[in-house]
């Protein structure tokens, strides 16, 4: 709505009460409404949130308003999500939660589409409205890691995500584990892929880590080692089968010698690749074992969190995002997911109130 803004005065006082009482300023939004857009934002295109939010209050904005208010608000949404799980170790927070003698954590990571614009050297072109220099456009996908952290007999998670390292991601995970309950007799498991440098982090961070290779990566790494030993594609599962059960049921020296027996005969740098492979993950691999103990031994968990927390939204067809942005879009998605939602807002209501 738009109203005239009052200007109270009295001798030796005055006053603008919309400014002092409600903290809106010229062409500025209520926290109601910054927070309707931001719902919107986060689940559709600034276009798509500028229409709905017509729908749903009769008022047209524009998508970049609609932009503005939800990044403003994801960049607050960070802050709040470091200043939560930073606090996880208090000895205040420590005693309002009970210790877990089993915790699952799981992390994986999507690629992204960004963009960002360079000067072009040597160049005198302008654009045609502003007159102002041309740039290049460099697209990039970069990695975005989402993990979570949960009881092994509970579907209740916390889920962090940030494109940045393993060791910055995993850190957080450390955070959640102990915001939920993770203590030093806490025994911790790890599903994951090989993704280079991961479960070596992960048992860094996390010092009673059982790290369990994802078995579908594991067959995944069978079958292309079929495929390069020239294996037709009908008979590739019978070599690959057999090999994953001896495996599963405890038998990896068992393949790894009949690998290597192979390996002398056959030269193939694929085969070699599969049989380090193996070395590197042998104590992770004990599948039949780990189900008996209640244990997942699949990562499809966290891959179905990627489809629904950062690719919903950030990977809408045509979407490109400035490599600043990507963070704090992914901790809305976050505080929706862990359902920090309302705690967020209210938070910022007492703020506002307290300032």
């Amino acid at each position: 709505m738009e109203i005239a803004s009052p200007y109270l005065w009295q001798k030796g006082c005055a006053c603008k009460p919309l400014i002092d009482g409600m903290g809106i300023t010229h062409q500025g939004r209520s926290e109601t409404v910054n927070r309707a857009l931001s719902d919107f934002g986060i689940e559709d295109s600034f276009v798509r949130a500028a229409v709905r939010f017509k729908e749903h209050y009769n008022y047209d904005i524009g998508s970049s308003a609609a932009d503005r208010a939800t990044k403003d608000t994801a960049h607050q949404a960070v802050k709040y999500i470091e200043e939560r799980l930073s606090n996880a170790d208090s000895d205040e927070a420590r005693n309002d939660r009970e210790s877990l003698d089993r915790m699952l954590v799981e992390l994986d990571g999507c690629e992204i589409r960004t963009a960002q614009l360079y000067p072009i050297e040597g160049t005198t072109e302008t654009t045609p409205v502003y007159k102002n220099p041309k740039k290049a456009k460099e697209i990039r996908f970069r990695d975005v890691r989402v993990g979570f952290v949960r009881p092994v007999d509970s579907s209740s998670k916390i889920y962090v995500g940030k494109m940045d390292s393993y060791e910055q991601v995993v850190d957080q995970l450390h955070q959640a584990a102990v915001l939920i309950g993770m203590t030093e007799s806490t025994t911790v498991v790890g599903v994951a892929d090989g993704g280079i440098g991961l479960s070596d982090e992960l048992k860094r961070q996390f010092s009673n880590m059982q790290f369990i290779l994802d078995k579908s990566h594991l067959k995944g790494h069978f079958y292309e080692t079929a495929e390069e030993l020239k294996i037709s594609r009908e008979e590739r599962p019978k070599w690959v089968n057999p090999l994953i059960q001896t495996i599963s049921k405890g038998g990896v020296a068992e393949v790894k010698k009949k690998l290597e027996n192979e390996y002398s005969s056959n030269l193939n740098e694929r085969l070699r690749r599969l049989i380090g492979y193996l070395e590197r993950f042998q104590d992770a691999l004990n599948y039949d074992v780990f189900k008996a103990d209640g244990y997942p031994i699949g990562s499809g968990e966290i891959e179905s969190a990627h489809k629904s927390i950062p690719q919903k939204r950030l990977k809408i067809p045509g979407a490109s995002w400035h490599p600043d942005s990507i963070d704090p879009m992914l901790a809305l998605r976050i505080l929706r997911a862990d359902d920090w939602w309302d705690d967020f807002w209210n938070q910022r209501t007492e703020e506002l109130l307290a300032a």
